[in-house]
C-alpha cells in the first residue's frame, strides 16, 4: 500500500526495507496476548514459551499449534487470532526507542524507506499510521489473503519487483532470521536489528548487525561503499 505523494517519490538511488515487528515497533505483548487467548479458547495443549511464534506468518505458527489439525482448523485458530488482535493486539504496541530518529534521518539522508511484514497489510498499515510513522515510508507491504505465496521471501520479491529497486543499492532491515533468510534469498544484503526479538545466532548470518536504531545509517552508509557479491 502506498502512504506517500508525488514529491515522497522523488527518484532515489538508495532503498531500506525495514521489517515491523520486532524492528520499528515492540509489538510482543499484543501478539502473544492474543495467542495466549486463542489457545485457551480451542483447548490446545500448548507448554513453553510463545515468542518464537513472533515473526513467521500466521499460517507457520498454526501448523506448530495444530501439528495433527485439518486445513479447517487451522484456518478457524489463525481466524481467531487475527480477530482478536484486530480488536485489541495491534494497539498493545510501542515504537522502540530511537527509531523515529533513525528513521528522520535516513529520510533526511534521501534514502527510500519500506516496510515489508509477514503482518496482515491492514495491521501493518493501521500500526504505522497510528504511531505517525507513515511519512517516512515510500509504501507499507504485508500479506494478504490472495496471495498465492505467503513467505518472507515471495513478499520480499514482489517489492524489488514492483518498485524497480537496484539489489546493489538495497538493503533489508529485520531482528530474525526470516528477514535475514528472504533477503539472501532475493540476493540482498541484510542489517540485523539487534535491538529486536532475534538472537545472535540468528544474526550471525546477516551481513552485518545494527545493535541500536542509532547504528544503522554508518553501516549502510559503509555497506553501501562495498560492491555486494551476488548470493
Amino acid at each position: 500500500m502506498a502512504l506517500c505523494d508525488t514529491e515522497c517519490m522523488a527518484p532515489r538511488s538508495t532503498a531500506l526495507i525495514f521489517d515491523l515487528d520486532g524492528t520499528l515497533t515492540d509489538s510482543k505483548p499484543g501478539i502473544l496476548g492474543c495467542l495466549r487467548k486463542v489457545i485457551d479458547a480451542h483447548g490446545l495443549n500448548f507448554e513453553g514459551p510463545l515468542d518464537k511464534f513472533v515473526g513467521p506468518p500466521v499460517g507457520e505458527w498454526t501448523k506448530e499449534l495444530l501439528p495433527g489439525g485439518s486445513d479447517q482448523e487451522r484456518a478457524a485458530l489463525a481466524q481467531d487470532y487475527r480477530a482478536c488482535y484486530g480488536r485489541e493486539g495491534w494497539s498493545n504496541n510501542a515504537v522502540y526507542p530511537g527509531v523515529r530518529e533513525m528513521l528522520a534521518e535516513l529520510r533526511a539522508a534521501g534514502l527510500a524507506l519500506f516496510v515489508c511484514t509477514s503482518k496482515h497489510e491492514q495491521f501493518a498499515v493501521r500500526i504505522i499510521e497510528a504511531f505517525e510513522l507513515a511519512p517516512y515510508f515510500v509504501a507499507v507491504y504485508g500479506d494478504r489473503l490472495e496471495y498465492e505465496n505467503h513467505d518472507k521471501a515471495g513478499l520480499l520479491a514482489r517489492i524489488l519487483t514492483e518498485r524497480a529497486i537496484d539489489r546493489s543499492h538495497a538493503w533489508m532491515i529485520g531482528d530474525r532470521s526470516f528477514d535475514i533468510e528472504a533477503a539472501h534469498d532475493n540476493r540482498l544484503r541484510c542489517l540485523a536489528a539487534g535491538w529486536g526479538y532475534g538472537s545472535a545466532s540468528e544474526w550471525a548470518e546477516a551481513d552485518a548487525v545494527a545493535p541500536t536504531p542509532q547504528d544503522v545509517y554508518a553501516l549502510v552508509a559503509r555497506g553501501l561503499a562495498v560492491t555486494p557479491e551476488p548470493r
